[in-house]
């Protein structure tokens, strides 16, 4: 049987000319240590390796070249094997720096971010709680390594995979008007109503406005506030209409409103963003696939 660690000095004489002082040097052994190895080596397998000249290593012969080549790749493979270990280790070890709008935090990821501090309790987030373009600019400044963000994302250098699903909803009291319409609420008679909705951080109160400019409609925003439970207070006790995502009208409505699609239907993503053509650490490469995981495991990605 060969020792990894004879080898190992084969490769090292060989890589330093036949020279033992040098090598021995290199090993951080005794010379006498190194030759006794390599006498060990070709007694016990009975070969010869080395060509000798007065005592002298002066070369290979046919058998040691061929087990030079097969100890380089056992070697190399080694190394190999250290290498993903090593990355194994730091994957799990460090700090990642992660934007999330606040809107999204409190209804899609609250669970996600408990179960990965639990799960990886190396790995320290750094929460950026901000709208979704100040988390868009911060992560192309390379201040933030991922973001959560509404899908789809304005800026082309930024990559996004969809986690997550729902709808943007029209929400009002049980005496409105709508409650006499069946399905999905027309975009046209959203527009004869007064809106409530989020003020112009969200990406969602950008898309809205973006769906009124092409369907040709001049909305009334009656009033655009930073606070969603506002919104649906205001839907309870007034005649306006609220417009919310889905998810997050369900975490905070008593069950005194009502909601229903939009005609033509109204998507609400998240995405799981990055920068594009950069090299992540090892952490974040982690973090991001282990969110992935998450929603994936969950159902809560869309299926292509």
């Amino acid at each position: 049987m060969i020792e990894f660690n004879q080898l190992y000095y084969l490769l090292t004489i060989v890589d330093n000319g036949f020279n033992l002082t040098r090598s021995a040097k290199v090993l951080h052994v005794s010379q006498p240590a190194l030759s006794k190895s390599i006498a060990e080596l070709e007694f016990r397998q009975g070969v010869t390796i080395f060509n000798r000249k007065k005592g002298r290593i002066i070369g290979l012969t046919h058998i040691g070249n061929s087990l030079v080549r097969d100890a380089r790749k056992v070697y190399s493979q080694y190394e190999m094997m250290l290498g993903r270990l090593q990355d194994s280790v730091s994957e799990k070890q460090g700090t990642v720096r992660i934007g999330i709008a606040p809107v999204i935090i409190s209804t899609v990821f609250n669970e996600a971010l408990v179960q990965f501090i639990q799960n990886n309790p190396g790995i320290k987030l750094t929460l950026v709680e901000k709208g979704a373009y100040e988390l868009q600019e911060m992560l192309v400044l390379g201040k933030l390594d991922l973001a959560i963000l509404i899908s789809p994302v304005t800026f082309s250098s930024i990559s996004e995979q969809v986690i997550y699903k729902d709808s943007v909803a029209v929400w009002f009291n049980k005496n409105h008007r709508f409650n006499k319409i069946e399905g999905p609420i027309p975009l046209t008679e959203i527009g004869k109503e007064k809106i409530i909705t989020l003020n112009n951080s969200f990406m969602v109160t950008f898309q809205l406005k973006q769906h009124f400019m092409h369907a040709s409609i001049q909305p009334d925003f009656f009033l655009q506030t930073d606070s969603w439970d506002l919104i649906l207070n205001m839907c309870q006790k007034t005649n306006n209409v609220g417009i919310l995502a889905r998810p997050i009208g369900e975490n905070y409505n008593t069950g005194d409103i009502v909601c229903r699609e939009i005609e033509p239907f109204f998507p609400w993503k998240i995405s799981l963003c990055a920068l594009k053509n950069v090299q992540h650490s090892s952490v974040v490469t982690f973090t991001r696939n282990w969110f992935s995981d998450y929603f994936l495991s969950h159902k809560l990605v869309p299926q292509a």
